[in-house]
């Protein structure tokens, strides 16, 4: 690989590579610069190792008062809140082993201000794990600082899945959370396995704590909530507008159904529910449809919802027809069996409901071309779409359809069970839904297809060069090999980045036909023309939760 300066007017010197790279351009486009990073945030980062190793050097009670006397002059409360955030991930990424709750609380204690409104603790968890003790401690600390931050709006005490690990949040915090947090708006506990039914009591108004009336939004998943205890929160929290549940249509089926434990509190009948929910996921409960049941309820009851995630069969869709403000769905084909997608959902899709999305979730066991060319025709206002199938029938020919969705910036394609199916049809799916579409900003291709080669991206990338384009992932799905099971080499990366001006995200390269020295020299290649870009070469292809599910 040659490397050479060319003097770019108006800008700096930038790297351009030449040769046999990239499909043999001349003068490539390349991708962003990497910016040096803002003074404030290198002020914060500063500041907050000085914190750190003061702290770490000597944890003792007199230097931690002339600490937190000298900062609380000179930094005001935003700041401070800044610091704290990043001194604790600091302190959890780069020394996990002192991750002791002494030091934790020493950190606490100095950087605590009355008029710190968020609350980030969620960062301790990639200290990994710790001892029970440890838990207990920190959470001591956490009850005796809470009422001196009374203005408090956000809190987060999520964890990342592990069993034992900072945060924790048992019905201790969440009680002196409910006495001093009035001013609440959002909390999240999500993966924290102290979490009770019990404690989430304490957050409702009593006799003795003003409780937390103006929350509006709650992330509870992988803890100990069940969907009774949601239906609760839902009932005395009328402020609520997301709820992080993915058993949420259980819960507003039971508040629906006004089961016993109402009564003896003031009923109300289920049409004097007013909710301001705009979020409804219900898809970890894989046995529950959508019927029309729980349609009437979000139509009398939660007017306000614009984002739907369900499992339903064909006949559940045409009931969404009465949710007018809806704008992001996500249908889940399968409830105990697979269900196809009927005639039904095609109505839906060209009615108004399909032309009023901005994004949709498709998961189903078949995707015919015939689906995906009514989407692409009838869903014009689409910014967002993900395809998961277990296969793609080719029932119709594509090239004769008209592609409307020039608004897309997200496109997930997945077709496959598992790393071992493949797809010989996903390379015309994906030639048809990037067809005229300039404004396309992440591109995820989890396919194995044996027309997936270098060849195919040169092609699809001469039809459409994608010049917005800012994550290109190809893996494939479901896979559980770190071994090459596609045709992409090294040239398909430096053409890609050659191509792509907006470039930042490039994956996932261990899937590729791609040696660990072609990678290394790409990340060489990377630093030295100080590129504003990641090169994903990770065994597990688990990007996100949305985009490998």
């Amino acid at each position: 690989m040659q490397v050479v300066a060319v003097e770019i007017p108006n800008s700096s010197k930038l790297c351009v590579l030449e040769g046999g790279r990239g499909g043999g351009h001349s003068k490539a486009i390349m991708p962003p610069l990497l910016q040096p990073r803002q003074l404030l945030w290198s002020s914060i980062s500063a500041t907050s190792s000085m914190v750190l190793t003061q702290v770490l050097t000597m944890p003792d009670h007199a230097k931690e008062a002339k600490i937190r006397l000298l900062l609380h002059q000179v930094l005001p409360p935003i700041l401070l809140q800044n610091v704290l955030n990043c001194v604790l991930h600091q302190l959890a990424v780069h020394h996990p082993l002192s991750t002791s709750p002494s030091i934790i609380s020493c950190l606490l204690r100095i950087l605590a201000h009355p008029n710190i409104t968020k609350l980030q603790l969620s960062d301790l968890s990639f200290a990994g794990t710790v001892e029970l003790e440890a838990l207990d401690k920190v959470e001591s600390t956490l009850i005796q600082l809470l009422p001196s931050f009374g203005c408090l709006t956000h809190l987060d005490l999520s964890t990342h899945g592990q069993k034992v690990t900072l945060p924790s949040c048992s019905s201790g915090v969440l009680e002196a959370v409910g006495h001093c947090c009035p001013k609440l708006l959002l909390l999240n506990l999500n993966h924290n396995n102290r979490v009770t039914s019990e404690g989430l009591l304490h957050l409702y108004p009593g006799e003795q704590r003003p409780g937390c009336l103006k929350l509006e939004q709650i992330f509870i998943q992988d803890c100990g909530a069940e969907p009774e205890d949601v239906a609760m929160l839902l009932h005395f929290f009328p402020a609520l507008r997301l709820v992080g549940f993915r058993e949420l249509g259980t819960s507003l089926q039971i508040l629906h159904s006004q089961p016993r434990w109402f009564r003896g509190k003031r009923r109300r009948r289920p049409h004097h529910y007013r909710l301001q929910l705009t979020h409804v996921d219900n898809t970890l409960s894989r046995v529950q449809r959508c019927d029309g049941e729980i349609v009437d309820f979000l139509v009398e009851s939660c007017p306000d919802v614009e984002n739907l995630k369900i499992r339903v069969c064909d006949e559940d869709v045409g009931q969404l027809d009465r949710l007018g403000q809806l704008q992001h769905l996500e249908l889940r084909f399968y409830t105990g069996i697979h269900h196809p997608i009927g005639t039904t959902t095609v109505n839906y899709l060209t009615g108004p409901g399909g032309a009023g999305l901005v994004s949709l979730t498709i998961f189903c066991h078949r995707l015919h071309a015939y689906h995906v060319a009514t989407i692409a025709k009838s869903c014009p206002n689409l910014i967002k779409l993900y395809f998961y199938a277990n296969m793609a029938v080719a029932d119709v020919s594509l090239s004769s359809h008209i592609n409307n969705m020039q608004k897309l910036e997200v496109l997930s394609l997945r077709l496959g069970h598992d790393e071992l199916t493949m797809s010989p049809t996903a390379c015309d799916l994906l030639l048809f839904l990037v067809k005229g579409v300039h404004h396309l900003q992440e591109l995820y291709l989890l396919v194995r297809s044996l027309g997936v080669t270098h060849n195919f991206i040169a092609a699809l990338l001469a039809t459409n060069s994608l010049p917005s384009l800012k994550v290109f992932i190809a893996d494939a799905p479901r896979r559980t090999l770190a071994a090459p099971m596609l045709e992409l080499n090294i040239e398909t990366a430096y053409l890609i980045i050659n191509t792509c001006p907006n470039l930042q995200i490039l994956g996932n390269l261990i899937c590729w036909n791609i040696t660990p020295e072609e990678v290394a020299e790409l990340q060489a290649m990377k630093r030295l023309c100080n590129f504003d870009l990641t090169i994903l070469y990770k065994h597990s292809n688990k990007i996100n939760d949305k985009f490998t599910n």
